[in-house]
């Protein structure tokens, strides 16, 4: 999601093809970190402390079985990052990336997401990927990106570098 938010801009088409249903996100909290925040913030607009709800994550404290706090690891500002460590329920961060990609408001085209369209191909020379449903797309530019596997990208185009 925060990838497609980022390559928004005049005359592209971004469409994201998310192989579950997003009916729920799986996993209870995320972190950000502070660069990830300040670009959240700063660079995209998106007020992820309001819209998603996010707490600043100060420190941790480490407790023994017995309840008594054995050590305290304080996370001091990181002010040279121009953000702070931010924690999130995942399913708001999520649902706040979506809205900044699909928003009207933004630069560029919303970004088109296709839910449930598992990709089970991938054609790094014609720069396609193939779905369940026998479905071929084609695209300048592909990011794939699985739990299996790394980020993967590949290009459709000579973009010039």
């Amino acid at each position: 999601m925060s990838a497609a938010i980022a390559l928004r801009a005049p005359g592209r088409e971004i469409t994201i093809l998310e192989r579950s249903a997003l009916a729920r996100e799986i996993g209870a909290t995320i972190s950000l970190q502070p660069n990830a925040s300040r670009i959240l913030q700063s660079v995209w607009g998106v007020d992820s402390m309001l819209e998603a709800r996010g707490t600043v994550d100060h420190g941790f404290r480490i407790f023994n079985t017995d309840g008594a706090m054995i050590n305290s690891v304080p996370l001091l500002d990181k002010q040279e990052y121009g953000g702070q460590r931010v924690m999130y329920h995942r399913q708001d961060l999520h649902s706040c990336l979506i809205r900044a990609a699909t928003s009207e408001d933004r630069q560029g085209a919303p970004v088109t997401i296709r839910t449930s369209a598992r990709v089970t191909s991938c054609d790094y020379t014609k720069g396609s990927v193939v779905l369940d449903n026998g479905e071929e797309i084609t695209a300048d530019l592909m990011l794939v990106y699985s739990r299996a596997h790394p980020v993967r990208v590949f290009a459709n185009h000579d973009f010039g570098n």
